[in-house]
C-alpha cells in the first residue's frame, strides 16, 4: 500500500493541532495528540490496534512512514475514520476549493461517466458516477484501499467477488478495494453515486 507521509515533530499552533506546513499530511502529531487526549498510552494504542509499540513511536516522532491500512486500523482505535484523522493532520486555516479543471472526467462504459477529483495532500480521490439505464463499468478493477459508494438517484449493483449487492437510493456500501469490483444500473432510469477511495486511481 502507498504509504502516508510523515515529517518530524514541530511545535504546535496555538490551539494546540499541529502548526500547519503546506499540504503534507503530518500524521505522527496527530496520532500522538488524539492518543494522549484518550488517555492511551502508546503501549495502549499498540494493543488495540495490533501494531508494534516500537513503530508507532517510530511513526509519531516522524521517523517513519505509515500505509493507509496500517492507518486504518490506528484511526479505528482513536474514534475516527482515515479522511478524519488526514483531515486533522492538514491544518488548512480556510477551505481548498477544487475546481472544474482539476477533475478528470473519463467514459467507464457505453452510458457511464466518471469524475474524480484527487484530494490535494492526502491519498484520497473524490468520485461521481452518472450511468445511464441498462448501462455498466466496462471492467472489474482492484487497486489499493478502501471505497466508499452513496447511491444518491435511481437504484445501483455494486458486484464484489461476483457477488452483486443492490443499492437504492440513499443507500452506502463499504468494501475493501483490494477484491475485484464493478457497479451497474439494471433500471430504467440515470443513477448516480458518490465516493470516495482511500488510495488515489486517476491521478
Amino acid at each position: 500500500m502507498t504509504p502516508v507521509e510523515t515529517v518530524p515533530a514541530e511545535e504546535a499552533s496555538a490551539d494546540g493541532l499541529p502548526a500547519a506546513h503546506g499540504a503534507m499530511p503530518r500524521v505522527g502529531e496527530v496520532i500522538r495528540r488524539l492518543r494522549r487526549q484518550r488517555g492511551f498510552s502508546l503501549r495502549d494504542l499498540a494493543e488495540r490496534s495490533g501494531l508494534s509499540q516500537s513503530f508507532l513511536g517510530a511513526v509519531e516522532r516522524g521517523q517513519s512512514d505509515i500505509s493507509v491500512g496500517r492507518l486504518s486500523q490506528v484511526a479505528q482505535v482513536l474514534g475516527h475514520d482515515v479522511a478524519s484523522l488526514l483531515g486533522y493532520s492538514l491544518q488548512r486555516a480556510t477551505p481548498l476549493v477544487i475546481r472544474p479543471d482539476d477533475h478528470v472526467a473519463t467514459r467507464q462504459g457505453e452510458g457511464v461517466e466518471l469524475r474524480t477529483f484527487a484530494i490535494p495532500g492526502t491519498h484520497l480521490e473524490l468520485m461521481l458516477a452518472t450511468l445511464a439505464p441498462r448501462s455498466r463499468f466496462a471492467d472489474e478493477v482492484t487497486h489499493a484501499g478502501i471505497d466508499v459508494m452513496y447511491v444518491s438517484e435511481g437504484s445501483l449493483v455494486l458486484v464484489v467477488d461476483g457477488v452483486d449487492y443492490a443499492l437504492d437510493a440513499a443507500e452506502c456500501a463499504v468494501w475493501p478495494s483490494s477484491h475485484a469490483h464493478t457497479l451497474r444500473n439494471d433500471g430504467d432510469v440515470p443513477a448516480v453515486a458518490l465516493g470516495f477511495t482511500t488510495e488515489a486511481v486517476h491521478r
